[in-house]
């Protein structure tokens, strides 16, 4: 049986390509006071989250439209960089995201909507141990949905005088 040999040229390019079979592979926004993540918003997906009570959790996914520190990898093994412009980043679905899920349809019907979630500064307690990011969420529809334009349907009824009136 004969081998192939490896294209180094492909192989150069296999690395500079998105990793996919995962979206949440993507890097997370981080939160952090003063992170601004602002660009695109691309659509809202679902993921296995074994912390979560139903076992699945939300979470949007924003093409940035300028850099941004993000979070790669979990807990204290978890890398802080800053993505550049153009980059997909993860966004947390909670109580002040879960409203972006609203504009999902404008989007999946050709409409294009710009997000912008800044964390004004530091967490702060809101009972029963639990604590929570001051978030300030914006976001503005920056081209509508596309309509498509539909043919007119031909019966090939041309004599509307010859059809029996209706009632």
């Amino acid at each position: 049986m004969a081998t192939t040999g490896v294209n180094k040229d492909s192989a150069r390019r296999h690395d500079q390509m998105a990793r996919v079979g995962s979206v949440s592979n993507a890097p997370w926004f981080h939160l952090k006071a003063q992170n601004l993540c602002h660009g695109y918003l691309e659509n809202v997906y679902q993921r296995p989250d074994e912390r979560s009570k139903t076992g699945t959790s939300k979470f949007f996914q924003i093409e940035l439209l300028e850099p941004c520190e993000v979070r790669e990898g979990r807990g204290k093994e978890a890398k802080v960089r800053v993505a550049k412009a153009g980059t997909i980043v993860n966004l947390n679905y909670g109580p002040k995201t879960k409203e972006l899920e609203q504009f999902v349809s404008v989007i999946l019907r050709g409409g294009q909507v710009e997000v912008s979630c800044f964390i004004e500064g530091e967490k702060f307690a809101i009972g029963k141990g639990q604590t929570m990011w001051p978030m300030d969420v914006r976001a503005e529809m920056t081209r509508p949905p596309q309509v498509k334009a539909e043919e007119d349907v031909d019966f090939g009824d041309d004599d509307d005088e010859a059809a029996p009136a209706a009632g």
